[in-house]
């Protein structure tokens, strides 16, 4: 069956969940039951100890595995849409493009310094079983060693980090877990919002711009409604499609909390923050 693939890409806790939950409440937008799906996307490059992939990576094996994919769920789920959302792929998209000619892309930006706060606690963050359950199920089964043990050894040096911290949480940039080690957590995390963030622009701003939506985090929070509305027009449905529920469930008070957290920033943390806010035209941090 034809099927419309439409990927939102966005750094880790820049409102990427609820964007995607909301576009799939629209009849037939699918996604899968899972949070992300990294895991599936990374097959065929598991032994890359980060996620920034290129065109070089997307071989005809990733190519056809990851298709296949997409077109056995599309198949099953009967989806004229689907809709993936994994942070991670805001760091390859020229891979997706290989693969997936005819995607789309909704790119959210959220503030660093609110994604930087949010991730933090991520990072120290218990595990959910429930949660981890539901992921081993979009595992590929010749995968689940390699990361079966990456998953203890992780948790491992969560238990054994005086501040509880994971090794690595989120988007893995190159160099992620030397970062981890060496610097504070605030630092890590403003590190790994902006490669996000620098490797989305550097990709996307390549991209048709009929094949593209951008979206600021605040402004979907200040007025979802509008902000949905504006995506269906680009995306060609009617507003009467959206579901007014699924949009009532954004929260419009969940933007702007830096602010008062300032004092939690490094002067590290706010200068590497400090280029990408510019681009987006955030406010500075002082």
């Amino acid at each position: 069956m034809t099927y419309q693939p439409l990927f939102i890409i966005g750094a880790g806790r820049s409102g990427t969940n609820i964007l995607r939950d909301t576009l799939t409440s629209i009849q037939g937008w699918e996604t899968w039951r899972c949070d992300e799906i990294n895991l599936i996307w990374r097959h065929g490059n598991s032994d890359k100890k980060h996620d920034l992939f290129d065109e070089s990576d997307a071989r005809p094996d990733v190519v056809r595995y990851l298709r296949g994919v997409f077109d056995g769920f599309a198949a099953k789920s009967g989806a004229s849409v689907v809709v993936e959302k994994t942070c991670a792929n805001s760091l390859r998209v020229p891979f997706i493009q290989t693969i997936f000619p005819n995607a789309r892309f909704i790119y959210i930006v959220r503030d660093g310094r609110d994604v930087a706060l949010s991730a933090a606690k991520r990072w120290k963050a218990p595990v959910e079983m429930g949660y981890l359950l539901k992921k081993i199920k979009f595992v590929p089964k010749s995968d689940i060693p390699r990361y079966g043990l990456r998953f203890i050894k992780n948790r491992v040096y969560q238990m054994r980090s005086n501040d509880r911290r994971q090794a690595a949480w989120g988007p893995r940039f190159p160099g992620i877990e030397d970062w981890a080690r060496e610097r504070p957590l605030i630092e890590v995390c403003a590190k790994q919002w902006t490669v996000c963030v620098e490797e989305s622009d550097r990709a996307l701003q390549k991209t048709d711009p009929q094949k593209l939506y951008k979206i600021r985090y605040e402004d979907m929070v200040a007025d979802p409604y509008a902000s949905l509305e504006a995506i269906a027009k680009w995306a060609g449905i009617e507003a009467s499609m959206l579901n007014r529920d699924a949009i009532g469930s954004i929260r419009t008070d969940s933007s702007g909390g830096w602010k008062s957290k300032i004092s939690q920033f490094t002067p590290e943390a706010l200068q590497l923050i400090a280029p990408m806010l510019e681009r987006h035209g955030y406010e500075p941090s002082v």
